[in-house]
């Protein structure tokens, strides 16, 4: 049986949560301007492109006010 981790993006505070056995753990999203991040939102759309490349697959997402995206990844045994 395949087994999963998730994590859920706030766009709008741009919050990575990662949901796990001992509740969630939250990392805040950091401009980084040697990477030519000239917002917040440059800074998370590149954090979410990171999350993608380590395995991360987009789930779902929603939008409106606050969008979210809500990813998932294969737990290797």
């Amino acid at each position: 049986m395949d087994t999963w981790e998730y994590c859920f993006v706030d766009m709008l505070n741009h919050d990575i949560h990662y949901i796990t056995t001992e509740g969630l753990k939250r990392e805040k999203v950091k401009r980084d301007e040697g990477k030519e991040d000239d917002s917040k939102d440059d800074a998370t759309a590149r954090f979410v492109a990171h999350l993608g490349l380590a395995g991360w697959e987009l789930v779902s997402g929603e939008g409106g006010v606050r969008p979210i995206l809500y990813l998932k990844r294969k737990v290797q045994h």
